[in-house]
């Protein structure tokens, strides 16, 4: 099997990301804020991978990863904190405009980039699913967690931070971070006491993707600028500039490469509607 090494995530993919993430950032809040949202948002990314981990046992990072600790790999947790920033802006460019759907549609951007990664790692080895799930090895609930991780956050964003004073605004950041690993927590149990993951035939789940997909085609094609520019997602979204597609499209593609390196249908097709998706969000 030819696979890309983990190296390019973890010195190219994931550094390149956050590079892209903070300057866009930048432009739109000032360099200290950036800074702080881009930090809470991957110390956010840490907390849910150790939580999630911790709690059900569910995935693992092998030990190809070199920098991972507590076996959460740092590009992993920096990826969190470029996408979910990336797809709020992008939220509130395609035309989301209140609270719930700037959240919902930020979602399922950020849900269009793991229907690229997630398939793909799991056949190269970047991480694993115990048991292995019904979509390509990967289980259905693993996108519910991406509804909440994302969706939660920037819901709380929103409705409850602010942009005031530094140290307010910190503690206001890490209440939001507890909330929103506790509410995944919470359906991830929830998840699991309904047997739900049981339910997911392969062609059911396939179904499934199809629904996913078609949710983030929906999420990507309204235009314009509405609702308050001046939240976090609001002053992201109304500042010029690609750099949040770029993000996006940038985690995704290498995903793609190996789905053709591996020379695997499913893999490429899953790879390669996501990505396209991604592009036309990003016109």
């Amino acid at each position: 099997m030819i696979a890309l090494p983990t190296g390019l995530y973890e010195l190219a993919v994931a550094p390149l990301a956050l590079a892209l993430a903070f300057l866009h950032a930048r432009r739109a809040l000032g360099g200290a804020r950036a800074a702080g949202e881009l930090l809470a948002l991957t110390i956010y990314g840490y907390g849910l991978e150790r939580a999630a981990i911790a709690a059900f046992s569910a995935h693992e990072y092998p030990p190809s990863w070199r920098v991972a600790p507590g076996g959460v790999p740092l590009a992993v947790v920096v990826v969190w904190a470029a996408v979910i920033s990336s797809a709020m802006a992008l939220a509130v460019r395609r035309g989301a405009a209140g609270a719930p759907a700037r959240a919902a549609s930020a979602a399922l951007l950020a849900i269009g980039v793991d229907l690229a990664m997630e398939p793909v790692a799991v056949r190269a080895g970047l991480w694993r699913w115990t048991p292995p799930g019904a979509w390509l090895g990967v289980p259905l609930g693993n996108f519910v967690g991406w509804a909440v991780i994302v969706g939660s956050y920037t819901l709380g964003a929103e409705r409850w931070a602010g942009s005031g004073r530094p140290g307010p605004e910190a503690l206001r950041r890490a209440a939001l971070a507890i909330a929103s690993v506790a509410a995944l927590l919470a359906v991830g149990v929830l998840w699991r006491g309904l047997g739900a993951e049981k339910v997911f035939t392969p062609a059911g789940a396939w179904t499934a993707w199809g629904g996913l997909i078609l949710g983030a085609a929906l999420a990507a094609r309204g235009t314009g600028l509405r609702g308050d520019r001046t939240t976090l997602a609001g002053r992201l979204g109304a500042t010029p500039g690609r750099r949040p597609a770029a993000v996006l499209v940038l985690v995704a593609l290498p995903f793609l490469v190996q789905a053709l390196l591996l020379a695997d249908g499913a893999l490429i097709l899953s790879a390669a509607v996501s990505l396209a998706v991604l592009v036309w969000a990003s016109r």
